[in-house]
């Protein structure tokens, strides 16, 4: 059992459905429409909202249970168990692909450029492709580094990262119910810096549209814990 399904069922709880996050994603949409995909979807919650909105929605994970709760959720989207570098299986091509809450980190640097070049090939013209990762520029310059603990009714979800290296680290994740450890787990991560993520793209022929610390369009700041948000098109 992954680490992810462990927590499936507290998954909505510890990273709930976010209107600003799914308006930055429709504000990016515009008016191409559908289809958008949703590479690393957890249990779907912005696959439903886009279907909801009469727009055509694919959503893949490589966690059963999260896929299991997605497709419980919202029947008329379209959900896979997928790895996400091998999305191309799937018919496309995409108005828009998406992979947000640091799923791309989870890549080998080889294996995420293999699906970059992928998504290239399968995005409609002056489609968007929009990535989210945490700020490894902030993060690379330290040893290790804790969130903080995410309290809710009768649960505290711990995350950190440890044994920080720019080839990598050790993401620790643990969940407390009622003052009892329910489960400890870890999954190595591959960080990548702001620059070599936007390089990178430009080596692929992407043109960066917009680069921001959060959702609400804040701008980035390589000394600042925050997200890492990446608009890129073709």
């Amino acid at each position: 059992m992954s680490m992810y399904s462990k927590f499936a069922a507290w998954y909505d709880r510890i990273f709930p459905f976010s209107p600003g996050v799914y308006a930055f994603l429709s504000h990016h949409l515009g008016d191409r429409g559908g289809p958008v995909l949703d590479l690393g979807c957890g249990t779907g919650d912005y696959c439903a909202a886009f279907t909801r909105e009469g727009i055509q929605a694919v959503g893949r994970d490589l966690d059963l249970e999260m896929i299991a709760q997605a497709m419980a959720r919202s029947p008329r989207t379209e959900f896979h168990v997928l790895d996400m570098a091998l999305f191309s299986q799937l018919p496309g091509p995409w108005s828009m692909i998406f992979s947000i809450g640091n799923t791309a980190a989870h890549l080998p640097q080889n294996r995420f450029w293999a699906c970059v070049e992928d998504i290239a090939e399968n995005l409609l013209q002056h489609g968007v492709w929009i990535v989210q990762v945490m700020n490894w520029d902030y993060v690379l310059g330290l040893p290790a580094f804790s969130f903080p603990p995410k309290i809710m009714d009768g649960a505290t979800f711990h995350r950190a990262y440890e044994d920080i290296t720019p080839e990598g680290l050790t993401f620790r994740t643990g969940l407390d119910i009622d003052g009892q450890r329910v489960f400890d787990d870890c999954v190595r991560l591959h960080p990548m810096t702001s620059t070599a993520i936007i390089d990178g793209h430009a080596e692929r022929g992407f043109r960066l549209v917009e680069h921001v610390s959060d959702y609400a369009g804040s701008g980035f700041d390589p000394e600042v814990f925050s997200a890492n948000i990446f608009v890129f098109t073709r």
